[in-house]
């Protein structure tokens, strides 16, 4: 798929909006998210993959079906 810039924006700007928390470093502030532009064609409905301080991850949404 190719994405349009304003959706794959859309899509940052959600994903840059959680913050994740490592049990394994001594964060004093948790990071935001980051999308992984490497495995959009992993995106679903409610599946997205991203990138963590920890590595490679995923944001689970509930599905809306």
């Amino acid at each position: 798929m190719n994405w349009p810039v304003e959706l794959l924006d859309r899509l940052r700007d959600a994903v840059a909006f959680h913050v994740y928390g490592s049990a394994n470093r001594d964060d004093l502030f948790p990071t935001p998210l980051a999308l992984d532009e490497t495995r959009l064609a992993e995106v679903d409905e409610a599946w997205v993959p991203v990138v963590t301080p920890d590595g490679p991850g995923v944001l689970v949404w509930e599905n809306s079906d």
